[in-house]
This record gives C-alpha cells, sequence and structure tokens, in this order.
C-alpha cells in the first residue's frame, strides 16, 4: 500500500512541475452554452461564413469539439475512453486515482489529465482560426488577446421543450436531463476557471430562443469584426 502511494503522489508532484503556461494568439471563437441551445449548428455556420469571407489562400476557419478528447488523449499515450469521464462531467475520487495508479501502468492523475487538455485547448487557440464549442474553451483561453468568447442562452421552458421533442423523451425527463447537464457543465466550466463562472465573463451572451440562428451567426461575424478577430 505505501508503494501504491507513492506512486500516486510522485504522479501528482510531477504533473505540477511539467505543466507550463502556454501562450495563445488565436484567432479564436469559443461557444459556450446552455444545454438545448444550437451551439454545434452555429459554430459550423460560423465556420463556412468566415472561411468564405476570407483570402482564400487561408487556413479554413475549423470547429473544434471531438478533437480536443482525441489529441489530449495522443498527448497522454491513452485511449481517448480513459479520459472521456472529463466530458461526462465525472470525477474520480483519490481512491479511485489510487485504485488506477496499481492496476495499471498507464496511470495517469486527472491533474495531469487536466493539464494535458488545458494545453492542447491552448494549441488549438494558439494555431487560430477555430471555432472551439463548450469543452470550458472561454474558461481556459480567457487571456488569448485575439478572442471572443460567446454564451447561447434560453428559457428553460423552452429548452426543456426542444430538449424533448429531439430526444423523443417526455418532458418530466427532459426536465430532469435539461437541469443536470446545465450543472454538470458549469461544474466543468468552475473546475477549469477555479472560480464560479458568470455570464459576465463572456463577450456576448445571445438569447437563442428570440434570436435565430441565422442572426445568432451574423452578430458574431459583426462582434468578430469590431474586435479585429476577422
Amino acid at each position: 500500500m505505501v508503494n501504491i502511494l507513492l506512486k500516486y503522489l510522485e504522479e501528482r508532484l510531477k504533473t505540477v512541475k511539467e505543466h507550463k503556461p502556454i501562450v495563445a494568439e488565436g484567432p479564436v471563437i469559443t461557444i459556450s452554452r446552455d444545454f438545448g441551445c444550437p451551439a454545434n449548428l452555429v459554430a459550423s455556420d460560423l465556420a463556412e461564413l468566415l472561411t468564405k469571407r476570407d483570402d482564400p489562400s487561408k487556413e479554413p476557419w475549423k470547429v473544434i469539439t471531438k478533437e480536443i478528447l482525441d489529441e489530449s488523449a495522443k498527448e497522454l499515450g491513452l485511449d481517448p475512453e480513459k479520459i472521456e469521464y472529463i466530458f461526462k462531467f465525472e470525477k474520480r475520487s483519490v481512491f479511485d486515482e489510487i485504485i488506477e495508479a496499481f492496476s495499471s501502468k498507464y496511470y495517469k492523475s486527472e491533474r495531469k489529465i487536466r493539464n494535458t487538455i488545458r494545453d492542447v485547448i491552448h494549441d488549438f487557440g494558439g494555431k487560430g482560426r477555430v471555432i472551439i464549442v463548450g469543452r470550458a474553451g472561454s474558461t481556459i483561453l480567457h487571456d488569448v488577446p485575439r478572442s471572443l468568447h460567446v454564451r447561447l442562452i434560453a428559457p428553460l421552458d423552452y429548452r426543456i421543450e426542444g430538449v424533448s421533442k429531439r430526444h423523443q423523451i417526455s418532458h418530466r425527463a427532459a426536465r430532469r436531463l435539461t437541469v443536470d447537464m446545465d450543472r454538470k457543465r458549469a461544474q466543468l466550466r468552475n473546475d477549469f476557471a477555479g472560480k464560479r463562472i458568470l455570464d459576465v465573463d463572456y463577450d456576448l451572451v445571445l438569447n437563442s430562443k428570440t434570436l435565430s440562428t441565422e442572426e445568432i451567426v451574423k452578430i458574431i461575424e459583426k462582434a468578430a469584426e469590431f474586435r479585429k478577430i476577422i
């Protein structure tokens, strides 16, 4: 048991020493959202619009979501499913970490995994011309000079109605799912930020009930112009 604890503590100390801040220049746009808001659709339409209006010799704008998980797993030398629990909003207890350290020679502490995810997101942001959906992107890239951080919101009842139709579940089940996902996503953002993230921490907060996807995309485009991101 002493050896197991030593392995666990050594890994945590090693993670702290290895983590280095990464300077990211952008341009990058992040989109956070209440559960049930059309962030992925907005991101794909926005990437297409920004690419069309830009110099054709430049790299197209790209939406980044699953790539963060895949690249982080690659950096850690793990299968993506080994770190997917972070984005499923699950947390390992100290006991779970110790058991994992004992049972796997490929053990990586949760701190190491989170730091790697943070570095990968910074790397994507540094390369620029990306739109990052969720993944605590706004929290991690808040210090990037050429960045725009957007949050999509909508009334709870409106989102429940949409979730119920989209997933073909009852309103009661849709309410449980929506409230639970809102809570878990907030916890992920707060964990990466080390504080409670509020709407005032974003550059733009847009209501997806009163604004169409097309209107939201155009507003983000104009805001990016004003911020000299595009």
